[in-house]
C-alpha cells in the first residue's frame, strides 16, 4: 500500500516566480513532508540551511497532508522534528494554532509534543 504525501506550499511571494521555481519550492516542500514523516531533523537542518530558510518564514506556507508542520509531525509521531519545529516557532504563533485543544480532538493528547509545546508558551 502506497502511502502518498500531499503537500500544499504557497506564499505571497511564490505568486510572482516562474514555473521552474515553483516547482523547486514544491520540491524542497515535499521533502520537509518526507523528513517529518521519517523524523530526520539532521536532513530537516541541512534542507533549511541549503535553501537559506527558517522554520518561522516557510511554516505558514507548508503543509503535509493539509495540516501544518507541527500537527503533521504528531501524526507521524515524528518527536525529534515536532520538538525541532516547536523551539523554532514564537510562543503566541503555537498559541494562535491552538495545537493541545486540535491535539485531544485528533486523539493525540498524549503526544510528548503536547508537553514541549505547553513549556514554549510557557503553561508548564
Amino acid at each position: 500500500m502506497k502511502k502518498t504525501i500531499t503537500v500544499l506550499a504557497v506564499a505571497a511571494t511564490m505568486l510572482a516566480v516562474s514555473a521552474p521555481s515553483a516547482l523547486a519550492n514544491d520540491q524542497w516542500a515535499a521533502s520537509m513532508c518526507e523528513y517529518t514523516k521519517a523524523d530526520d531533523k539532521n536532513r530537516i537542518r541541512k534542507l533549511l540551511s541549503d535553501n537559506k530558510m527558517n522554520v518561522r518564514k516557510i511554516y505558514d506556507s507548508v503543509q503535509c497532508n493539509n495540516e501544518s508542520l507541527i500537527k503533521f509531525a504528531m501524526r507521524s509521531d515524528a518527536y525529534e522534528v515536532g520538538s525541532f519545529y516547536v523551539k523554532q516557532m514564537p510562543a503566541k504563533a503555537l498559541v494562535a494554532e491552538d495545537l493541545e485543544a486540535w491535539a485531544g480532538a485528533n486523539g493525540l493528547a498524549t503526544s510528548s509534543l503536547i508537553n514541549d509545546i505547553k513549556a514554549r508558551i510557557g503553561q508548564d
